[in-house]
């Protein structure tokens, strides 16, 4: 953006923003005395522009809300974690030590380095089961972790001190039954708002609204409690992250050392890594919440799946392939049947993409969903806009009613832009058959542990099956109970099953599904993860509402500049 639109950009802004939180006009001046005061209330000044490093030791949990049993369950439990981080501030380092203990969707522990430096960025251990031993980090993954430490609370107030002529104040709000003074100011076009304790004038959140695949305008919080001083500084000891009014991640600090020598620490980048490609950085930029919440179930999806492999497995029927997470194409006489949607927009868009190469004239008319996880069914929207019905199964119908009615303005995809009614079928208790007359496709619903309304597609003349997580054709480890599931729906129902395709993993064979139901598990969730209670801790935290839907109208309209966020630039004083 030129200089002269950046400034009538911020100008519309501003004026919305008096709108639509009633405030006075001309308030920037209160609002840089709000943050003179948050400044003055964690040290002062001068101490935050001293402050050079910085380690810190912390434990915490992670929940996942998309990875359930059913819509709208309690949030999983998908890991804890120990985490020391070291940040040079001055020249914008970085180096993560993570011990991580998954409980979901596979039992394990994690061990691993993560070291950014400037904007390249490596990972030193796998830190996943699909993970390299060492790797290079993406420029997605580098983005959404420098977007997550600008909201630190150091960091977040000195971008708004070098940012001060975005400055705005906005409504007032009650938070944990206390008042707070609310401020924004424009990062680079994301826009940032702090609620500030009126009384001790102490960061209570920060928060982002960012894209997600299904519900589109997200909020992304992190709540700050337990101020204690260290040196100079008054910093938080408990941090709570909260995606959409629903905490994905609490975190306790054990201890922080300030402006410690960084002689003995390595922020090398190894020199035979690829250089990331930081035109690719946006994604981890407008979905931050996204790919963390990916590394947290020990499954990181940082790297763009936009690459598209067709193999055919039958005569007519394709395995989409190319990334971590699968599709089915199957050619009937004037159309395409889709089985599975999986990831975002983008990878949606390059497979339908490929399939207009391939089979001119035949749009994709149907789209099977196996199940309602958000990695199997963030690409659905760009289905329902190019026309296609949606099969899915009956427990996801109100769900997926919300998902393609749910507002994309902070970053417009296909059915933002293309707005159509969608048209969902359902499967319960039987069997529903897609036919043409010729060909026949079959779905078939499977009780499990795993999703309900978790849906497999069969194809009697080719013997050929396609099932997403409940087994993965040639993977090293399998959930037991799910591939025992899984038998017990194919011989229930009499499928005469010779091949199966996966949404993971490689076309495989009935006998290997039989293999993989016979080994004894290796935890004690392997017919699915238990459900486990909220803690006080998460129920406090989802009482209060996000402040964007406090308002009347929301930060949308604060966002209508619909520009797809600038690589994040360092303030003069190196802070993210």
């Amino acid at each position: 953006m030129r200089k002269g639109e950046r400034r009538t950009a911020l100008a519309v802004t501003a004026v919305v923003a008096v709108l639509v939180f009633h405030t006075q006009p001309l308030l920037a001046q209160p609002a840089r005395v709000y943050i003179d005061s948050a400044v003055v209330a964690i040290g002062g000044r001068d101490a935050l522009l001293g402050l050079k490093s910085q380690r810190i030791v912390s434990h915490g949990e992670n929940f996942e809300p998309e990875q359930t049993l059913r819509p709208g369950a309690e949030p999983r439990k998908a890991s804890n974690f120990t985490c020391t981080l070291t940040r040079d501030l001055t020249n914008g380092r970085l180096r993560y030590e993570w011990q991580r203990e998954t409980f979901y969707p596979f039992a394990a522990t994690w061990r691993y380095s993560e070291i950014i430096s400037g904007d390249q960025g490596a990972i030193l251990g796998a830190d996943g089961a699909r993970s390299p031993a060492r790797r290079a980090a993406s420029a997605a993954r580098i983005a959404a972790r420098r977007k997550e430490l600008s909201r630190s609370a150091v960091s977040v107030l000195l971008n708004a001190l070098s940012r001060s002529s975005s400055l705005l104040r906005l409504m007032d709000q009650v938070i944990h039954g206390r008042s707070h003074y609310v401020v924004s100011y424009d990062d680079n076009g994301q826009l940032v708002v702090m609620a500030i304790d009126a009384q001790s004038r102490l960061l209570t959140k920060v928060e982002f609204l960012e894209d997600d695949p299904l519900y589109g305008d997200t909020p992304n919080e992190l709540f700050f409690a337990d101020w204690r001083q260290v040196g100079p500084l008054k910093l938080p000891f408990a941090l709570t992250y909260r995606v959409n009014g629903q905490v994905v991640m609490t975190e306790q600090i054990d201890s922080i050392e300030n402006d410690l020598d960084l002689g003995p620490v390595d922020f090398t980048i190894p020199e035979d890594f690829a250089q990331a490609d930081t035109g690719d950085g946006s994604r981890g930029e407008r979905s931050s919440h996204w790919l963390w919440r990916r590394i947290a179930l020990a499954s990181p999806l940082d790297e763009e799946q936009t690459r598209v492999e067709l193999a055919e497995v039958a005569k007519g029927v394709y395995h989409i392939t190319g990334g971590t997470h699968h599709s089915l194409a199957v050619e009937m006489s004037d159309h395409l049947i889709v089985v599975e949607a999986p990831l975002y927009e983008e990878r949606s868009q390059a497979v339908l993409a490929a399939l207009r190469k391939k089979f001119p004239g035949k749009p994709v008319r149907l789209v099977v969903n196996t199940h309602f996880h958000n990695d199997h069914s963030g690409g659905l929207r760009a289905y329902v806009a190019a026309g296609a019905t949606v099969v899915t199964g009956k427990v996801n119908e109100e769900f997926f009613q919300r998902v393609f009615r749910a507002p994309h303005t902070r970053v417009p995809d296909s059915l933002q832009q293309n707005p159509k009614p969608a048209v969902i079928e359902t499967v319960a208790g039987e069997k529903k058959v897609l036919t043409d007359g010729e060909r026949v496709v079959e779905v078939y619903p499977v009780e499990n542990s795993h999703a309900e309304g978790m849906l497999v597609a069969y194809l009697p003349r080719e013997k050929l099956l396609f099932v997403s997580d409940l087994f993965t054709p040639g993977a090293p480890r399998q959930v037991p109970g799910w591939c025992r599931e899984l038998l017990a729906a194919l011989d229930r129902d009499g499928l005469l099953v010779e091949r199966i395709a996966g949404g993971h993993g490689k076309v495989g064979t009935l006998a290997e599904l039989r293999q993989a139901a016979t080994v004894a598990p290796s935890a004690p969730h392997e017919n699915g993860l238990l459900e486990r209670p909220q803690s006080r801790r998460q129920r406090r935290y989802e009482a209060d509402r996000p402040l964007w839907q406090m308002t009347r109208s929301g930060w949308p309209r604060l966002c209508r500049k619909r520009l797809a966020p600038k690589p994040r630039a360092r303030s003069r004083w190196g802070q993210w």
